[in-house]
């Protein structure tokens, strides 16, 4: 084992992981949700490969990329979301030889009406980070068009809410699909991928309202 560099020790992790199955349900209101799969289903998959293998992960750096409070108005009233944009770098060493080690990059959004929205950025990154590095699964894509998106995410429908004239004049969303910033403001929801907004090149390959 002492003689596998960092590289064949992920690549053996990846060999044997498995499909990590969607255990998680959660809830968008109404009686609706849908299936996701949570950090610890992530974590309860990839700790044991790591201890047997020689392999340690933890989050060497985080970065507020952006950070916003976002007014919405719905026929309840106004509502103000906590908005955090996350730059995580997630460090694998070989736990043989520390020097040695791979890192990469997730970038996470919390969105949350609380005090939490920096903890969620946080726990996705780091989820997205380590499904990313070893390949993992979660049996479905996407961006596969059989795919059923939630029921909140359908780009048929227009939000029930609208980002307030104030808040969008500061927070520059990004396009869904290609991750590139959107410099005009978006007010036309018409076109849109699982109920984000998407640049014009984006636009083109999606169906209209």
């Amino acid at each position: 084992m002492n003689e596998m560099n960092i590289f064949q020790r992920m690549s053996a992790i990846t060999t044997e992981m498995q499909t990590v199955a969607k255990n998680l349900d959660v809830s968008t209101g109404k009686g609706k949700g849908y299936k996701a799969v949570s950090e610890r289903d992530i974590i309860d998959a990839v700790k044991p490969l790591e201890s047997k293998y020689g392999v340690y992960s933890y989050p060497v750096m985080r970065d507020t990329v952006d950070s916003q409070l976002l007014e919405t108005e719905n026929d309840y009233g106004k509502k103000t979301t906590f908005y955090t944009r996350i730059k995580t770098v997630y460090r694998f060493v070989n736990v043989d030889k520390p020097d040695e080690y791979i890192e990469i990059e997730s970038f996470s959004v919390g969105l949350d009406t609380q005090d939490k929205g920096d903890g969620k950025a946080m726990t996705y990154g780091d989820k997205y980070a380590l499904m990313k590095a070893y390949k993992i699964s979660t049996g479905d894509d996407p961006d596969d068009p059989a795919v059923t998106p939630p029921a909140e995410y359908d780009y048929r429908k227009k939000p029930s809410s609208k980002i307030s004239q104030s808040a969008t004049d500061e927070f520059v969303p990004t396009c869904a699909k290609c991750g590139t910033e959107i410099s005009d403001k978006v007010h036309d929801y018409s076109v849109r991928y699982w109920g984000k907004p998407l640049c014009r090149d984006c636009q083109q390959t999606e169906p209209k309202k």
